[in-house]
C-alpha cells in the first residue's frame, strides 16, 4: 500500500511532467495506479488487523506453535480458570469470537485457536478427520500446561468440543455448545438441510466459490444478514477462502462421512452443559438443539437467542458473552 501511494505521488509531481506526456497516457497511468491502491485496501484484512490490535490492547495476543506436523495459531490472554473457544466453519477464530474473548478474559485464561485449515493453522499431514483436530487441540493444551479447561464451541467447533469432552472427560470442566448437533445429527437432518437450501452439496453453502456465494453464506449464517456490496464479497472470498479452500472442502467431506457414526464413538458427555441456539437457525434448526438437550438428560440447559440464525455469537454478541460469563463463572 505504501509503495503504491509513493508511486502515485511521484507520478503526479510537477518535476516529472517536464517531459511532454500525452493526456491519455497519463490518465491510463493514473487509473492503473488507483486500481492498485484499491486492491491493497482489503477491508476484511484491515478489519482483522483492527480486531487483533483491539485484543492486544487488552493483553490477548496471537501466537503460533509447531505441534508435530501441525502449525497452530492461537490467541491467549487473561487469568483464571482456562476456557477454550473453538470456532465454526468458514472463518478464523478472531472473527467469530471477537465479542466474547475480552469479557471472558476478565475472569479466565482464554485460549482461542484457529482449527486446522482455518486462519493461520495448517498441517503437513493430510488428515481431515475429527480425530486429528482433537489430537492437535490436545497437543495445544499440553503445550500450554493446561490439565483441565472449559470448552465453548460453535457449529463445527461445537462438534470438536463435544467429542473432546467425550474422549477426555477428565480434561473438561464445563461445556458450552452453540448451534451444533453433537451426536444427535441424523441422515434425515442432512437431507432436509440440503432441501432447504436447494443444493446437492453442503460445500456449496459453506465454502463459497464466487462473490454471490458469499452473499448466500451470509444468508445461511444470519437471521438478518448485514447489507454489504458485491466488491466486499469479493474481498471476503479472497481473504477468507483464498487459502486452504480445497482443504476446507476435504474437511467437510470427511465430517459428513463421520457424522453418521458419531453415536458409535467411545465415551459420553456427562459434564454440566449450556446449549445456546439461534431461534431461526436454518443449518441446524432449533429442533435439533432440543433433541440434543434431551439426549444429554438433565446435564444440559438450552437457551434460545431470539432474532438470531446460525451465528448468534455474531448477531447478538453481547448477549452471548453475558450468558457464557455467567455459566462459566
Amino acid at each position: 500500500m505504501v509503495s503504491a501511494t509513493n508511486r502515485l505521488r511521484r507520478m503526479l509531481q510537477p518535476s516529472l511532467l517536464r517531459t511532454p506526456v500525452r493526456p491519455g497516457a497519463l490518465l491510463m497511468q493514473s487509473a492503473a495506479t488507483m486500481l492498485e491502491l484499491a486492491g491493497s485496501f482489503n477491508v476484511v484484512r484491515l478489519g482483522e488487523r483492527g480486531l487483533n490490535h483491539k485484543l492486544e490492547r487488552k493483553g490477548i495476543r496471537s501466537q503460533s506453535v509447531q505441534l508435530g506436523d501441525a502449525n497452530v495459531r492461537y490467541f491467549e490472554g487473561g487469568e483464571g480458570p482456562p476456557v477454550v473457544l473453538l470456532h465454526g466453519f468458514g472463518a478464523s477464530a478472531v472473527w467469530q469470537w471477537h465479542e466474547q474473548i475480552a469479557p471472558l478474559a476478565r475472569n479466565h485464561r482464554v485460549i482461542v485457536p484457529d482449527l486446522l485449515w482455518f486462519g493461520g493453522s495448517w498441517s503437513k499431514r493430510r488428515d481431515f478427520s475429527v480425530d486429528y483436530q482433537l489430537e492437535v487441540v490436545t497437543a495445544l493444551l499440553d503445550h500450554l500446561g493446561i490439565a483441565e479447561a472449559s470448552f465453548v464451541g460453535i457449529s463445527y467447533g461445537g462438534i470438536i468440543a463435544h467429542e473432546f469432552a467425550a474422549m477426555h472427560p477428565e480434561r473438561v470442566r464445563k461445556l458450552a455448545i452453540l448451534d451444533s448437533p453433537g451426536r444427535s445429527y441424523t441422515a434425515n437432518d442432512h437431507a432436509q438441510m440440503l432441501e432447504r437450501f436447494a443444493v446437492e452439496d453442503v460445500g456449496a453453502l459453506l465454502v463459497p466459490r464466487t462473490p454471490e456465494d458469499v452473499q448466500t453464506l451470509l444468508e445461511v449464517g444470519y437471521h438478518k444478514p448485514p447489507k454489504t456490496p458485491r466488491w466486499v464479497h469479493g474481498q471476503v472470498l479472497r481473504a477468507m477462502y483464498g487459502e486452504f479452500r480445497e482443504e476446507k472442502v476435504q474437511l467437510l467431506s470427511s465430517l459428513l462421512g463421520e457424522l453418521g457414526g458419531l453415536r458409535a464413538r467411545p465415551g459420553k458427555v456427562r459434564h454440566e452443559t449450556l446449549l445456546i441456539w439461534g431461534e431461526h437457525d436454518l443449518v441446524f434448526p432449533l429442533e435439533i438443539g432440543r433433541r440434543l438437550q434431551a439426549d444429554m438428560g438433565g446435564r444440559a440447559r438450552l437457551r434460545v437467542v431470539a432474532g438470531a440464525g446460525h451465528a448468534p455469537n455474531l448477531e447478538h454478541g453481547g448477549l452471548v458473552a453475558r450468558w457464557l460469563v455467567d455459566f462459566l463463572r
